[in-house]
């Protein structure tokens, strides 16, 4: 496989919902102009085993390259998750990690090892809208700026709408935050010619999440893009305010989730 060519990598366990995850990350990576990569994690090193993921995902790629434009690959490596995330960003160039749902739990601990994102699907039929309505949480964490990057990925490729879904911290020094961080996206979304709008929530940033989500899904098809956290406890737990709790309420949501400590890869035209 060539690493000069940014991709969208699919996690490919031959589980339920492994197709659901291709065909997502075959529209994004179409919709970018991207290059798409199925990704196995080999538990053993037998090499008739080896062969047989290989051969497997070889007959995908081939099906999926017969009727499709984007350049397709597959990639098996036996190593630890923590190396491969690694590898997929500084030799393969990973732009984000499409996966079912059903892996959040086995995948989200990983991200703060990630320099790129990781999106959570589910729907099975008409996803194409779903990636024309995207929802970003704006308040006064600076993170918020790096969400509303990757979703102008999709608003400048995709005419994507854009949701600026905006936090109400009171009248102190966190709203004038709050503030400041929309006018930096906006500042810099007004140089693209795609829709985008603020909605105005009554929740504070700490609530933002929850209620973003609620607002993702009365709209019906939309993706919603949050940031990682990795210091949550009991009460985060309870209030549903942790990544994995979004996710397992997001029904057909497409959830993209943003290492909120390191710097991702941003795209190249």
């Amino acid at each position: 496989m060539e690493n000069g060519e940014q991709k969208i990598f699919v996690w490919c366990d031959f589980g339920d919902g492994m197709e659901e995850s291709i065909l997502h990350g075959l529209l994004i990576a179409s919709i970018l102009k991207k290059e798409l990569c199925l990704i196995h994690l080999l538990e053993h090193d037998n090499p008739e085993i080896v062969r047989g993921f290989s051969d497997r995902l070889k007959s995908i790629v081939s099906k999926i390259s017969s009727s499709s434009s984007t350049i397709v690959h597959y990639l098996v490596v036996k190593q630890n998750l923590i190396a491969t995330l690694a590898d997929l960003a500084e030799l393969y160039e990973c732009l984000a990690l499409v996966s079912h749902k059903r892996n959040a739990a086995i995948l989200l601990p990983y991200l703060k090892f990630a320099a790129f994102p990781f999106l959570f699907i589910s729907a099975k039929t008409n996803i194409e809208p779903i990636y024309k309505n995207i929802v970003v949480p704006v308040g006064y964490m600076k993170k918020c700026k790096d969400l509303a990057l990757w979703a102008s990925y999709l608003g400048r490729h995709n005419a994507a709408q854009i949701n600026l879904y905006l936090s109400n911290d009171g009248q102190g020094n966190d709203q004038i935050t709050v503030a400041n961080n929309l006018f930096s996206i906006q500042r810099f979304y007004d140089k693209f010619n795609f829709p985008s709008q603020v909605v105005q929530s009554a929740s504070p940033t700490w609530k933002l999440q929850k209620a973003s989500l609620a607002y993702a899904l009365s709209e019906s098809n939309a993706m919603l893009i949050i940031a990682g956290s990795y210091q949550t406890n009991f009460l985060d737990s309870f209030l549903g305010l942790t990544e994995i709790k979004v996710i397992s309420k997001s029904q057909d949501l497409s959830v993209m989730c943003v290492n909120s400590q390191l710097d991702f890869y941003s795209i190249c035209n």
